[in-house]
This record gives structure tokens, sequence and C-alpha cells, in this order.
């Protein structure tokens, strides 16, 4: 069977296996072959293995939200659904981008493909690969000239937090921020919000693969920061586990000072004893705190302000998510100076102003 076949194959199986596709072996060209041989042995058994099934999701593979809305389905990227969409591409357009992969991991120095093991030990999300589009707004979007492998500073310090949080011999509180990451941060950071209306409607769609000119789409690299920041800022809440504090700051990822995390909204310093409270004893519907846009997502501009970017997210306190709503900063900010200069409240111990 033609490797075209299989793939097809998988997607129209009534549940998808990944494991069905990634023997690519034998479907390569000698020379890719050979240089995949080469880095498999650079690799374990178990990063090799994470390592094929993200090269094959990415490259041939796209997961859509389906016609009601309400889940997404994996089909290839020259599926008759993406006819006349910028993300549509050809089996061998596909190949091509594998071809380049292959060919840009092989030729890894060996600082940037020790970031690469560590990423294939731990990934957030699955079949998680450290590759990105370089343009956005490049028409098709997936094709290989417009991929590459993004092994930056930013990928490097979001698997040192991803590594150190999770060790309890660094992390005394592993077990929470385990869970935070799982729960609270990679829906928000990595999937898209449900959205019934408009020319672009998501549902927990990879942002990197919903269609470009949707407000919901972001770079997986911008992804990744909004990650390590909001795994940062739960650090510097006020009470956070000193132990934590002192190795991330040996480590170089938090600064020997800071100032405690607040709310962006009612600027009262959250404290990290009830962000933790919340994520271990939930309440069905209600949550102390929740991860938000400073400003809502209305159109990408270059300086982050409306985008999903790490400078256009944070930690919101459950005052501060019901004082915002759907308002911006701006908004928020000229809301609250005219409550204050409409209701004119004295200052304690002295009387109501003639």
């Amino acid at each position: 069977m033609a490797y075209k076949d299989i793939l097809e194959t998988a997607v129209s199986a009534e549940r998808f296996r990944i494991n069905d596709c990634i023997n690519i072996q034998p479907y390569l060209d000698p020379e890719d072959s050979a240089k995949l041989r080469t880095i498999k042995r650079g690799l374990s058994d178990r990063q090799f293995t994470a390592l094929s099934r993200a090269l094959v999701r990415f490259c041939f593979f796209i997961e859509l939200v389906n016609d009601g809305i309400t889940s997404t389905k994996f089909e290839v990227r020259w599926t008759d659904r993406l006819n006349s969409d910028v993300r549509f591409t050809s089996y061998e357009e596909c190949y091509a981008i594998l071809h380049k992969l292959i060919d840009e991991i092989a030729d890894l120095p060996q600082a940037s493909f020790d970031i690469l093991r560590g990423f294939c030990d731990n990934t957030v999300i699955p079949y998680e690969i450290p590759v990105d589009y370089t343009d956005r707004r490049a028409t098709p979007i997936h094709t290989a000239a417009n991929v590459s492998l993004v092994l930056t500073d930013e990928v490097s310090t979001c698997i040192d937090l991803r590594t150190a949080i999770s060790d309890p011999e660094i992390n005394p509180d592993a077990a929470v921020f385990i869970r935070i990451l799982s729960d609270k941060i990679k829906v928000k950071t990595y999937l898209t919000d449900r959205v019934l209306t408009g020319a672009h409607k998501t549902n927990r769609e990879k942002r990197w693969e919903t269609h470009p000119e949707s407000v919901h789409f972001a770079l997986r690299i911008d992804c990744m920061k909004i990650e390590s920041l909001l795994l940062e800022q739960v650090c510097m809440f006020r009470g956070a586990n000193e132990t934590l504090v002192r190795n991330l700051q040996r480590l170089g990822i938090l600064p020997e000072t800071f100032d405690h995390v607040t709310c962006p909204i009612t600027g009262d310093i959250i404290e990290y004893g009830d962000f933790k409270d919340d994520a271990v004893n939930p309440t069905h519907g209600k949550s102390k705190y929740q991860v938000g846009h400073l400003n809502p997502l209305k159109a990408v501009d270059p300086t982050g302000r409306n985008g999903h970017t790490a400078n256009n997210i944070s930690w919101i306190s459950e005052n501060g998510n019901r004082i915002q709503g759907s308002l911006s900063m701006d908004e928020v900010n000229e809301l609250l100076t005219r409550i204050f200069r409409n209701r004119r409240l004295p200052c304690p111990g002295r009387g109501a102003e003639a």
C-alpha cells in the first residue's frame, strides 16, 4: 500500500490512530532514510517514537472542527474540506515538508539537538513538535518554504520550566503544577475558544491550525511563550513555595528579585494559597482565578495588544474577570475612573466632603 493510502485510511477509520502511520522509513528516498537512521541513533526509543509521531502528525494531518462545531476530526491536508482554503496542501508538498524537517534535524548542532531531545521528553499536547510557520500570512500556509524548526531560547526556557515544575526534587508542589498546566494553562494557551458565529468558527482546534485570518490563530512559538509566562506568574504569586522559587532562580528562570503578581484589573496581589486551593479543590462552574486576554481578541496587530500573545494575557482574579467582561484594558480603566468619580467616596476617618 502506498504511504498516501495509509494516511487516508487512518483518517477514514472510526478512530484515528497515529501509530498506524509512523513507520515512514520504507517510504522515504535513500538519502532521507539514511538521515532518519542518524537521527534515531541520537535518541532513545521513546524519544524517536515521539518524534516520528510528531513529524507525521504535523506534515500530513490537520485537526479540523466538525460541521456542528462540537469537536475536532483528523483530516489529511489534501482533504476536500480544505478546497480553496489557504491550509490545503497536496500530498507531494506534505512530503516536501517532511524532507525539509528531516534535513534540518539531521544537521542540528549538539546544543539544539539536546533541546529537541528535551522537547520529546516533555510534551504538553499530543504529537507536539518545535516546528512553526515563518509567515502566518503566507498563501498557502503549509508549505516547505514556510515551515522551520524553532529551537530558540524561548523554546528552551519553556522546556526547562516544564521539566522543573514537574520534578518533586525541584518543586515540592509538582502535583499541583502538573494539574494547573493540564487543566488551566494547556487549554487556554494552545486550543481555540468556541466560536459559533462569523466566518471562522472554532472549537478547541490547535491555534496554528485554525484559519490564519481567525483572531484565534496563533503561531506555536507565541503559544509556548504564553505557557512560560503563565507558569512563571504562578511562581511569583505571594506565598509560592520558597524551595521552588529558589530553584528556579538558581536555574536562571526567575529573576533574583521580583514583585508579586497582581490581578491586572483590580490590582490585588494574587495569593498562591488561594490559587492552589482552587486548583486542587475546584468548584464546577466557578474559578477564583482565570487566564484572560487583557484586550479581547479583535484583530492581531504588531504590538500584541489584541492578539493571542504573551503581551496580552495574564492570570485574572474572579472579581477582575467579572469587572472586565468583554472590555479592553483602556475601557476598564475608563470605567473604574468614572465609577470612582461618580461615587466620590469619603476617605476613611474623614467626613464626606462638602
